[in-house]
């Protein structure tokens, strides 16, 4: 794709998802042209990637603005200072010993925001920090599941036993669960459970999505206590299999945005301090899921 002086380029994965965005410097204005040209990009590969960005804060802004409506993330605590649409993930610690930033994001597989009535259309990272260990390794990986897949994936018994059925979704359910809740109080307090449909339609594409999740999904409404742990344990289980997970493996200034309606996403920890991992997020308003 060229467009004046830039020529856009889509490198593939190879996979079911994932692509890289060559030859767009997302720190310069974008004309409609290259913007649509993304845009097919984003919703034919679901994760993009832009590498070797320098952008500001301001510029991170811009751009997530561009495709939709900034949406008021619940951690407010770990806002940027002078831009609260930002929201911080480190696991760096300040002088005191207090996390600067949201600390073992992506512990649980998960779509953001998923425990809203409106779950983010888009999430937009963009590194400053990864972890490397001493042999050169890149550590604290991003792996992402073509949920849509996972769908068109499934036995038929189980796709007609799920049509219909919906999901009660909570903040940060699997983190109180295990354990590791704490940091996650004061926003799961400010929250209420929220129904949604357990397939839905993708608002673009109209494909069929798998839409509970390991991190926040408590139960199917219409199912048994019992019944409803087993067929939720086939189904995250389901969606991380390979054939259906990109895995991205960070450089400092990639700007790594995908479409939260047909995937679910986790962190690699495989790592900890000393070795610091901090990066910046934004996240653009969605719409309600609707039944498939």
């Amino acid at each position: 794709m060229r467009s004046g002086r830039v020529i856009m380029e889509v490198i593939p994965s190879g996979g079911t998802h994932g692509a890289e965005i060559r030859g767009v410097d997302l720190s310069e204005p974008i004309d409609d042209v290259i913007f649509e040209a993304i845009m097919e990009a984003f919703h034919a590969h679901s994760v993009v990637v832009f590498r070797n960005q320098c952008l500001s804060e301001q510029d991170h802004v811009d751009f997530a603005s561009r495709i939709g409506e900034i949406d008021n993330d619940v951690y407010g605590h770990f806002s940027h200072p002078d831009h609260n649409e930002i929201i911080i993930l480190s696991n760096i610690l300040d002088d005191d010993g207090n996390p600067i930033g949201v600390q073992e994001a992506g512990l649980f597989w998960h779509t953001d925001l998923a425990y809203t009535q409106t779950p983010s259309r888009a999430s937009l990272l963009y590194s400053f920090e990864i972890p490397v260990a001493d042999d050169g390794t890149v550590l604290g990986d991003t792996l992402f599941s073509n949920t849509a897949a996972a769908f068109d994936g499934l036995p038929d018994n189980i796709k007609s036993r799920i049509q219909g059925k919906t999901i009660t979704n909570r903040h940060a359910y699997a983190y109180f669960k295990s354990g590791h809740g704490e940091q996650f109080k004061k926003s799961a307090d400010a929250l209420h459970d929220v129904i949604h449909p357990l397939v839905i339609k993708h608002p673009f594409t109209g494909r069929k999505i798998l839409f509970c999740n390991e991190a926040m999904t408590v139960c199917i409404n219409e199912l048994t206590e019992t019944e409803s742990e087993q067929l939720l344990g086939f189904l995250v289980e389901h969606v991380k299999k390979p054939e259906f997970v990109y895995r991205h493996k960070w450089q400092v200034g990639d700007l790594l945005m995908w479409d939260n309606f047909p995937t679910q996403h986790s962190v690699d920890h495989n790592f900890k301090l000393p070795l610091r991992r901090r990066m910046q997020r934004i996240t653009v308003r969605g719409s309600v899921p609707r039944s498939a």
